[in-house]
């Protein structure tokens, strides 16, 4: 089965390798410590920051628990800024640990709307902290983190991107984008195993976690004890397999341009869903490293991608009230490291859609090669 889905992703032979070691005490082991250390530093790297990055243990919704946990005092008013179910979703988070979440919701079609936000904070601007996605994987929308998280600063408002599907697949520069608080997760564009969050924390949202008045409600979630000043703070055991299989991963995300690998692979994907005659998902916005296929009301995608299953490739299907509507194609980590594979990929879709009654203007295969080479004539 080729795994051809919006995370988790198929893993390279180089992470895999990575997590078989002989184990180790990772509590007291120095040289464990150094590795996790470096791998935390990396991430940072990657952001083009000297702000500091942690690991939590936990697939990637630790992170967003985490935050909310970390930011939320009693009755603290909290803007969720929402163009789909992931920006909603926060809501729920914030609710748990007593804040007032305020929604401001946008068409999930579009990304969120820089300039709608600034009219919205000219009348409302006190908030403790503001959540947004950078990328909805159910849709395949993605947001402009750089222009809200500098928005949100000049506000004074502390911001938590979620950019679980966006991390290094998109090209963040954290400090240009005023981001306090950036969740990633390992199984989508780094593609290593689930199980590790990573997250960035800016030097205010440190401050400001420092100067926090109430108690955090939670131990795991915590974000203050993974913070120790000077320490090796991690409070539980960490598990080196994964921690090993997340640092072999960043190397090879250093090493292959990767952000512009996947910007490519998406613009020649949009390309070809167009010339085929489809309809992509968003109209604004689109994510370098997921797409989302709307389908006719009659057609069903569950059924397309059922088939696609048998023919030995798996894919995404929509979620909540898409479901059944969309299809989408994770271009994004491991997905695309071989570029003749993926091709393959778009031709048994090419044929699943054509067996589902969905007539196609030319193979999604074809004009995805041929916008390769406009690519390379331009």
């Amino acid at each position: 089965m080729f795994i051809m889905s919006a995370g988790p992703t198929s893993i390279p032979q180089r992470v895999r390798q990575a997590m078989v070691r002989d184990f180790t005490n990772t509590d007291l082991d120095e040289n464990y410590i150094a590795i996790h250390k470096a791998t935390e530093q990396k991430v940072s790297k990657l952001l083009k920051t000297g702000a500091r990055s942690f690991l939590m243990l936990g697939e990637a919704m630790l992170g967003l628990d985490g935050a909310c946990a970390s930011f939320t005092e009693p009755g603290a008013r909290v803007l969720v800024l929402a163009n789909g179910i992931f920006g909603e979703g926060f809501a729920d988070f914030v609710r748990m640990y007593g804040g007032e979440p305020v929604m401001l919701k946008f068409d999930e079609r579009h990304g969120i709307s820089p300039e709608e936000l600034e009219r919205f904070l000219k009348k409302d601007d006190r908030f403790t902290y503001a959540t947004m996605i950078h990328c909805e994987t159910p849709t395949g929308v993605s947001n402009d983190i750089t222009r809200l998280g500098q928005i949100l600063n000049n506000h004074g408002i502390l911001s938590v991107v979620d950019s679980v599907s966006g991390l290094v697949g998109e090209d963040i520069d954290f400090d240009a984008a005023k981001i306090d608080c950036l969740i990633g997760g390992t199984q989508k564009c780094l593609s290593a195993p689930a199980g590790l969050t990573t997250i960035t924390l800016s030097p205010r949202a440190e401050e400001w976690l420092a100067q926090r008045e109430t108690p955090i409600a939670g131990f795991y979630a915590n974000f203050k004890n993974y913070l120790k000043s000077g320490q090796f703070a991690f409070p539980y055991t960490p598990c080196d397999n994964l921690v090993y299989a997340l640092d072999e991963a960043l190397d090879i995300a250093m090493e292959s341009h990767f952000a512009k690998r996947h910007r490519s692979f998406a613009e020649r994907t949009r390309k070809a869903i167009d010339a085929a005659g489809l309809e992509r998902f968003a109209l604004s916005f689109p994510s370098n490293t997921v797409t989302g296929l709307l389908l006719p009301e009659w057609a069903s995608a569950n059924d397309i991608l059922a088939d696609l299953q048998e023919r030995g490739y798996l894919l995404s299907g929509g979620i909540a009230h898409w479901d059944n509507r969309i299809i989408r194609i994770g271009h994004m980590g491991n997905n695309i490291a071989d570029e003749a594979l993926y091709i393959e990929m778009l031709e048994e879709l090419s044929r699943a859609l054509t067996d589902a009654d969905l007539p196609l203007r030319t193979s999604l295969a074809d004009a995805f090669c041929s916008a390769s080479l406009d690519k390379k004539r331009d």
